[in-house]
């Protein structure tokens, strides 16, 4: 699955020039770049651009507000012809200093005239390949006309909701050792997960002027905000360039940007911290006690995840008989690649209820491959008392886990 990723802008225009068309997928990346020559008499003095997503955990989808500040210098009223265009966005509505405008909803632009429309339109001569991603993305255009009296400025608001999915990153052929090991019970929660918004500022210059762009973004406070530098859904998002702040139960970011030296366009990369625990399963296991003193075992545990990479259990041995042992245990798992089985080395506190209270010493190896496995462990208890020996098991054991 592709992510996809809400991209949008407000693209403004003077009257008879049709708008350059300006969208952006992530994976494919497809951006088409603006010519940068201003269009309009008036000016873009700033922009206020403010994500509002403290509900994205419920919804996947973020409130928008983009704020124009236009000052028309000149003598003369201008008409514009604006349009608002954006993927898997919804609910748009602009205003002009207070007064809402009439938006013509949702006009769909097809894939194969996305990269322009109008005889202005122009494609960047070197990108061809990613124009031809982009001819496959669709386009909503949200129009409106938009009057600047003389000598005035104006503030142009525009509010909406952008849709968010998910960034696909695959895993590819390896699989952390808690979801090989429990491929039924464990949870499917194991990785930072991201959304993305593209928000393309080279339409801007189609306008008169340098604005200075304010970004700001409300998140949970477990969640994170970056930038991708690149298109590629693998290159981590950076926070560089990014103040935080904790406001309650939320967290702020803010970033500022000039306008003249923005690029072309700009990524806000969301992301949920991967949680620092995980539910893992159930451990079945059926063995033997080796040495001397050789008996059937057998035992049951449950296991988790905290972090990924370190198992945590507490089991129960017993040969039904006249031993029984309680045994937390920590131990370092390697992900099982392709055909590589899962290793894991650990070390625990064996303790003997029966025939007698006892502690002791564990090490283990075990192997795993998928939830079937087998585990070799040596426990050692000391002399705790004066009559008492010291005395070591060893046990080899297949395993089973839920």
């Amino acid at each position: 699955m592709t992510a996809r990723l809400a991209s949008f802008v407000c693209l403004l225009v003077a009257v008879p020039a049709a708008a350059n068309v300006a969208a952006s997928t992530r994976t494919p990346a497809a951006f088409t770049l603006s010519p940068g020559s201003a269009r309009t008499r008036s000016e873009v003095l700033g922009e206020e651009l403010s994500f509002d997503c403290s509900g994205a955990e419920r919804e996947e989808a973020c409130r928008f507000e983009a704020r124009y500040r236009l000052r028309n210098g000149t003598s003369e009223a201008e008409v514009i012809d604006a349009a608002f265009l954006g993927i898997r966005v919804r609910e748009v509505s602009v205003a002009f200093d207070g007064e809402p405008l009439p938006v013509a909803q949702g006009q769909m632009d097809p894939p194969e005239s996305t990269p322009g429309t109008g005889d202005a339109a122009q494609a960047p001569p070197s990108p061809q390949e990613a124009l031809g991603r982009l001819a496959r993305t669709s386009v909503e255009r949200f129009g409106f006309i938009l009057t600047l009296p003389p000598e005035r400025e104006g503030e142009l608001v525009v509010r909406g909701v952008v849709l968010l999915e998910r960034r696909f990153l695959p895993s590819g052929y390896e699989w952390p050792a808690v979801q090989v090991r429990h491929v039924l019970l464990s949870s499917e929660t194991r990785r930072a997960t991201s959304w993305d918004i593209d928000y393309l500022l080279g339409p801007i210059r189609t306008w008169a002027g340098s604005p200075k762009l304010h970004v700001t973004v409300r998140i949970p406070s477990a969640w994170e905000v970056g930038s991708s530098p690149d298109a590629s859904a693998r290159t981590l998002p950076e926070a560089t360039g990014w103040q935080v702040r904790r406001k309650g139960a939320h967290v702020v970011a803010e970033r500022r940007l000039d306008g003249a030296n923005a690029p072309e366009w700009f990524n806000i990369a969301l992301t949920q911290r991967k949680p620092w625990w995980i539910p893992g399963g159930v451990q079945l296991g059926v063995g033997a006690r080796l040495g001397d003193a050789s008996r059937f075992m057998a035992r049951l545990g449950y296991q988790l995840a905290a972090p990924e990479s370190f198992l945590h259990s507490l089991s129960v041995e017993t040969d039904f008989r006249e031993q029984l042992v309680l045994t937390p245990l920590t131990q370092y798992a390697t992900p099982q690649i392709l055909i590589i089985p899962s290793l894991g080395l650990g070390v625990g506190v064996p303790v003997q209820v029966l025939p007698e209270a006892r502690p002791g010493l564990r090490l283990l190896v075990d192997l795993h491959f998928g939830p079937v496995g087998a585990a070799l462990s040596w426990d050692r208890y000391p002399r705790l008392r004066e009559g008492s020996d010291t005395f070591s098991r060893l046990a080899l054991l297949l395993q089973v886990g839920l």
